[in-house]
């Protein structure tokens, strides 16, 4: 029995899901969708050829691709097929899997999964395309098939269009380098994505350059710079530049994934050491590697996260259903401090302090188990020499 998936954790499930929806608040859920409206706004104002990089509200901090690829069709229709097909695909590859509700509750906890949803951002949606597709190519009996071909092609091709347009979608190409024949995806998703920003740089100058002057307002003087440790460094000290904030942050989620799967040693490929979880914590590395982390990005972080602890628990671990409650419930103790007590920095040092013991958890449970694994095979290998 895995440690989730009874009816009080269903219903657990729920109380969160009620709660989230609760704790975004009337103005968020009276008046959702804003990313989306910077979208239509930025495409209106491209249309009728003014600049659309000028600061307001909400500014539009999108590479010139993105108006150039979707001024001329009707955008509106586009974006909610594109949602509906994201969802509607995450659904189907999934509708067999033992681990909805663990998924679920990470999507939710802290608020995360309503609020990205409410802000209409694309982002939330192409994290969950592109997760389902790993998971459904994960799933294929011959992976050498025409089909997986299709899907790791289906899927280098998403990563590169919205890498091109995000730039952080580029990490999920580490997930190629993990998988049988995987290597041709893992450089070519980085090669068409300079060559997108190379043609950008040549072709729409002027746009690039209000692009990257608008940007580094919007990150480095509204102090738009993520709920992580980039931000928290941003944001509260400022001791160092942006570039050297970034670099710690990298320097932290690198170090907790090497100590957890150390791919310069041993066998590279999932297929080969066989650990329970390890698709959804690479997923979750992918996601966490993004500096700029908010909650469109932080959902499917959790979610991986909560799936990859899920896929490793046995019975035997009980400490693992404490870990799929407390997490939530923290997050609302800390709502809560914030509503009430009115210390408004709480929220911010729980998303960091989630964020990082979150992984740290998952990393710590990935190296317990490569480092069974291969103590087993070395036990195996040497009852093969003795008998031999």
């Amino acid at each position: 029995m895995k440690p989730l998936g009874k009816k009080h954790d269903i219903a657990f499930l729920a109380f969160v899901a009620l709660f989230s929806v609760y704790q975004q608040g009337r103005g968020k859920l009276f008046s959702p969708f804003w990313d989306y409206k910077v979208y239509a706004y930025a495409l209106d104002q491209f249309s009728r050829g003014a600049n659309p990089y000028t600061p307001h509200g909400f500014p539009f901090v999108y590479p010139p691709i993105f108006l150039n690829l979707f001024a001329r069709i009707p955008f509106h229709w586009l974006y909610l097929a594109f949602v509906c097909a994201s969802l509607i695909y995450l659904a189907y590859s999934i509708r067999h899997a033992d681990f909805v509700v663990a998924g679920a509750l990470g999507f939710l906890t802290g608020g995360a999964g309503v609020g990205g949803i409410l802000t209409g951002n694309f982002a939330i949606f192409a994290h969950l395309l592109i997760i389902a597709l790993f998971y459904a190519a994960s799933q294929d009996a011959s992976p050498q098939s025409r089909g997986a071909t299709a899907r790791s092609c289906a899927l280098a091709f998403f990563i590169a269009l919205f890498a091109a347009i995000k730039i952080y979608f580029i990490t999920y190409a580490v997930v190629f380098f993990f998988i049988p024949k995987g290597m041709r995806y893992f450089f070519a998703v980085p090669l068409c994505v300079a060559l997108a920003t190379i043609a950008q740089l040549a072709l729409e100058p002027r746009l690039w350059t209000s692009f990257e002057t608008l940007l580094r307002w919007q990150m480095l003087t509204q102090n738009d710079s993520g709920l992580v440790l980039f931000g928290i460094l941003e944001q509260h000290v400022r001791a160092l530049s942006a570039l050297e904030d970034g670099l710690i942050y990298e320097l932290v989620v690198v170090a907790l994934f090497v100590y957890a799967v150390n791919p310069f040693r041993g066998r590279r490929l999932m297929a080969s050491e066989n650990v329970p979880g390890r698709l959804f914590f690479i997923l979750a590395f992918c996601l966490a590697l993004n500096p700029r982390m908010k909650e469109y990005d932080i959902a499917p972080f959790f979610a991986c996260c909560y799936v990859s602890l899920f896929q490793s628990s046995d019975n035997d671990n009980r400490m693992d259903r404490v870990f799929f409650y407390a997490v939530p419930l923290a997050f609302i103790a800390a709502w809560v401090v914030v509503k009430f007590g009115h210390v408004y920095y709480a929220l911010d040092v729980s998303w960091f302090i989630g964020v990082y013991f979150v992984f740290f958890v998952v990393s710590a449970r990935q190296r317990a188990l490569r480092v069974a694994a291969h103590a087993g095979a070395r036990h195996v290998d040497g009852d093969a020499a003795a008998t031999g």
